[in-house]
C-alpha cells in the first residue's frame, strides 16, 4: 500500500472565482502551458501562456555526478523524486548506482506520483511516500510545513521552478542537495516570447507571473537583444504588477531594476492568490451617481456586471475615473494614455465613442464642448 504525505499547516489562500474577469495576465514558465494558467483562467482571467525556456530530460552527467558525490558524504534524511525519467537518468549517470541506492534506502523516499514510485521500486526501493495530489509541489509543501530544520534532503529536480522550493527549505534550516536531471534550452516558440515582450513594453498586459529564474532570464535577454529591455523594465513592477513564484526569479528581475512581489510559499495556489491581489489593488473604483463602477484591465464592472472594453477606450475610462467630474482635454488624454500618445483628436473621439457603445444605456462619459471629456458623477 502506498503511503501518502499530508499537507497539514499549508496556507489556504484560494482565489475568489468572481474576481479576475477583465484582466489579462502573462504566465512565463518552462512549459508551453503551466498549471498556474489554468488556475487563473478558472477564476475569470484571460491568460497569455509563454514558454520562456525548455526543460529537457537529458541531464548534464557531470552535474549529476557532482551532486550525488555530495549526497554520499553523509546520511540522507529525505529524498524527493520528481519523475520516473529522473530516476532512470540518475541510475545511468552515476558510476556506483548500488551505493547511491543504498543511501536512498536508508532515507525517507518521497515520490511525485505513482509512475515515479514504480521507477524507484524497479530499482529495489520499497518504502515510498507520495501525496494525494500526486505532484512534486505537494511533496515540497509537506516538507516545508513539517519542521525541515536540520534535515539533509536530496532533491531530484526535473524543472527549474523546483529550485524555489529548495531555497525555501534552506531558509528554514534544511541542508538541500539539488540533483538536476534536466538541462535547459531556448523555447521552440520564439514568437510567444516576442509577443509577451511587446505586450509588456506597450503596457497591454495587466500582470506578469514569472515561475522560475531561468525562464525569466531568457525572456529578459531576448528583450535586451531586440532593444526592448528598457521599455519592458520601465513597465514591470511600476505600471504592471509583477509576481515571482519565489526569491530566485525575483532576484533575476531585480538585477534589471525590476521589483517583484513574492508569495509566502513557492507554489501555484499562493502565486495565483498574489497575482489576484496585485491586479485588484490597482483597480479603479468610483461612484457614478448611485452606481458603483470598477475599471479593470480590459473591462468595466458596473454594479457587478462585467462589460468587456477594447484597450484604448478602457484606458480612457481609467484616466477619467481617477478624477471623476474633472474635464480632461485631448492633450491630457494623450499624456495619460500610453496607447494614444501619438494619435490625433479624431482617434480620441473614436475611442470615447467605442467606450460609450461598450457600456450602453448609461452616459458614463460626458462631452464638454471645446474643452474635453469627463466622467459623469
Amino acid at each position: 500500500m502506498r503511503k501518502r504525505a499530508g499537507t497539514d499547516g499549508a496556507e489556504d489562500d484560494a482565489v475568489d472565482p468572481a474576481l479576475l474577469g477583465g484582466f489579462t495576465i502573462a504566465v512565463i514558465s518552462h512549459r508551453r502551458r503551466h498549471r498556474l494558467a489554468d488556475l487563473l483562467e478558472q477564476h475569470g482571467a484571460r491568460v497569455v501562456s509563454v514558454q520562456g525556456v525548455r526543460a529537457v530530460p537529458q541531464p548534464d552527467l557531470n552535474a549529476i555526478r557532482r551532486a550525488t558525490t555530495v549526497c554520499l558524504d553523509a546520511p540522507l534524511d529525505d529524498v524527493v523524486v520528481s519523475s520516473a525519467t529522473g530516476v532512470r537518468a540518475l541510475v545511468q549517470a552515476v558510476p556506483d548506482p548500488d551505493r547511491l541506492l543504498a543511501a536512498f534506502r536508508s532515507a525517507r523516499l518521497l515520490a511525485a506520483d505513482a509512475r515515479t514510485a514504480d521507477a524507484l521500486r524497479g530499482n529495489g526501493l520499497r518504502d515510498i511516500m507520495s501525496t494525494a495530489a500526486g505532484s512534486t509541489d505537494e511533496l515540497y509543501r509537506y516538507l516545508l510545513t513539517h519542521q525541515p530544520a536540520g534535515r539533509r534532503i536530496a532533491a531530484l529536480l526535473d524543472a527549474p521552478n523546483q529550485a524555489e522550493a529548495c531555497r525555501s527549505l534552506r531558509t528554514l534550516g534544511a541542508d538541500v542537495i539539488e540533483v538536476p536531471t534536466y538541462v535547459t534550452e531556448p523555447p521552440n516558440d520564439v514568437l510567444g516570447v516576442r509577443r509577451v515582450v511587446e505586450l509588456v513594453s506597450r503596457r497591454q498586459i495587466n500582470a506578469v507571473a514569472w515561475l522560475d529564474p531561468v525562464a525569466a532570464g531568457h525572456v529578459l535577454r531576448f528583450a535586451a537583444d531586440h532593444g526592448r529591455l528598457p521599455a519592458v523594465a520601465a513597465q514591470l513592477g511600476t505600471h504592471i504588477p509583477t509576481v515571482c513564484r519565489g526569491p530566485l526569479a525575483a532576484a533575476t528581475l531585480r538585477s534589471h531594476g525590476v521589483q517583484a512581489a513574492v508569495p509566502p510559499m513557492p507554489f501555484d495556489e499562493e502565486t495565483a492568490a498574489l497575482v489576484a491581489r496585485s491586479v485588484l489593488d490597482r483597480t479603479v473604483h468610483v461612484a457614478v451617481g448611485a452606481r458603483a463602477l470598477e475599471v479593470r484591465g480590459h473591462a468595466a464592472v458596473l454594479d457587478g456586471r462585467l462589460y468587456p472594453i477594447q484597450q484604448g477606450p478602457v484606458d480612457v475610462l481609467r484616466a477619467l475615473a481617477r478624477e471623476p467630474g474633472k474635464v480632461f482635454s485631448n492633450a491630457d488624454i494623450r499624456r495619460l494614455v500610453p496607447s494614444l500618445t501619438d494619435v490625433d483628436d479624431h482617434a480620441i473621439e473614436m475611442a470615447v465613442s467605442r467606450l460609450r457603445r461598450a457600456v450602453p444605456g448609461l452616459d458614463l462619459v460626458q462631452t464638454v464642448i471645446k474643452h474635453g471629456y469627463r466622467l459623469a458623477v
